[in-house]
């Protein structure tokens, strides 16, 4: 028998985890992403309403949207975020081991656009030197990473990598996946269904299940041409001084309906219907605190990062500096992978210019009298240097790395022709003009 108290602490416990689970859900979601959950909560929770009333529909909104791309251009500090530099950054936070960390960074590079590895794990680990006993463990840290799918061999790796993360491997789609792929590939559900002795229907519910999954991991991380951005934070500049305010802007008002509280309260009669909509309220409650938690968290983190990047707005792009995740965990007292989920895939308005907050962290590089650089400093510095040359004298990578030098910012050659390349800029002979 449990000790007195126990159980009641136990549900609490529960409910404090599904509320902090919700909050994740709501951080890590886009504006796009969070008008999705938020319509998928209204059409299963009666107690909840749509309380944007002003809110622009899709109907009518394509005007404005126009309007809102001509206003705006996207400027990327680095460049657009790649898979593998999205998958780079995970590795080297998620606290592995030096050897799985360095063999991981190495197995991630040989990944296609769409996540998958086109060779046997098995062959780039010797190609690459990575011992036998190092590439189990790297390779299942990588296929932990998100997007969930990643770092399989194929689609059906990549889908039972997906509904492992998503807690459902003991189902029937991944039943199915393991031991009917074939039958489910050619739609003879009545033949698995037969060999697993259950109905056809089920297994047709569980081939839809598997078809809600994503069959490219990658495909967030290539650029969209026709992509809306709408900017989650505005920064203001007067004079030395820069407000930072949440613009609100197509984010979902959600609230709990008057017509339900008044039917709650004339059932109090009957216990199954007030349970019932007592859970309605509570679940819709948790879910408006929680974009409002989402808000807050991403305001608090923003004021952050803006603070520690107060140069790179009063003086521009050059003086944009060194910036840690843990930096702005240790400022905030938030978790390391709270901040990577509040600044991905949100941005900031400045003047007429959105940036994506990720894009204001970066890596320090070597300079003189123990000074730093970021590498985002220094693309913007090498594209400045390129648009200032001479069209008949093109600066080479050497130029490039001796023109920095004497500006006391130590980049290898090497490097120097990765970030070109990062930035589309053709090599100096294919520059001459």
């Amino acid at each position: 028998m449990r000790p007195p108290g126990m159980e009641q602490n136990m549900k609490q416990n529960m409910v404090a985890t599904a509320a902090m689970q919700l909050f994740m859900r709501a951080l890590a979601a886009t504006n796009t992403e969070l008008r999705q959950q938020v319509a998928q909560a209204i059409a299963v929770n009666p107690a909840l309403e749509d309380g944007s009333d002003d809110f622009p529909t899709e109907e009518h909104s394509s005007g404005e949207i126009s309007a809102y791309k001509d206003s705006f251009r996207l400027d990327s500090l680095t460049e657009t975020p790649s898979l593998l530099s999205h998958l780079e950054e995970q590795i080297r936070h998620s606290g592995l081991p030096e050897a799985t960390e360095n063999a991981a960074l190495l197995l991630v590079q040989h990944l296609s656009p769409r996540g998958y590895f086109e060779e046997p794990p098995a062959d780039i680990a010797e190609r690459e030197g990575i011992r036998k006993k190092h590439l189990q463990a790297a390779l299942s840290a990588i296929q932990d990473l998100d997007p969930p799918g990643v770092g399989a061999c194929d689609l059906r790796e990549s889908l039972m990598l997906q509904l492992r993360h998503l807690g459902e491997e003991d189902g029937l789609p991944m039943q199915l996946l393991l031991h009917h792929w074939d039958a489910l590939v050619r739609h003879r559900y009545s033949l698995a269904a037969a060999e697993l002795g259950i109905t056809e229907h089920r297994v047709a519910d569980a081939a839809a299940r598997i078809a809600r999954l994503n069959p490219n991991p990658g495909a967030g991380f290539l650029p969209s041409e026709n992509e809306n951005i709408q900017p989650d934070v505005v920064v203001e500049q007067d004079g030395d001084t820069l407000q930072v305010r949440l613009t609100g802007e197509n984010i979902p008002k959600l609230a709990l309906s008057a017509a339900y509280r008044e039917m709650m309260a004339e059932k109090a009669d009957k216990p199954e219907v007030r349970r019932y909509l007592s859970h309605c309220f509570r679940e819709g409650r948790e879910l408006i605190r929680a974009i409002e938690q989402r808000q807050q968290t991403i305001l608090t983190v923003s004021r952050a990062i803006i603070s520690r990047q107060r140069d790179f707005f009063l003086r521009g792009s050059r003086h944009l500096h060194p910036l840690k995740r843990e930096d702005i965990a240790a400022e905030t007292g938030l978790h390391v992978s709270t901040i990577s989920r509040a600044v991905k895939g949100k941005y900031l308005r400045f003047g007429h210019r959105l940036y994506e907050l990720s894009s204001f962290f970066s890596t320090a590089l070597p300079a003189e009298e123990g000074a730093e650089h970021s590498a985002a400093a220094v693309r913007a510095r090498i594209r400045e240097l390129i648009d200032a040359e001479e069209g008949q004298h093109p600066l080479s990578d050497a130029g490039l790395e001796a023109a920095l030098a004497q500006e006391g910012i130590r980049v290898a050659r090497r490097t120097i022709a990765k970030y070109r390349e990062q930035l589309k800029i053709l090599p100096a002979h294919l520059r001459r003009r």
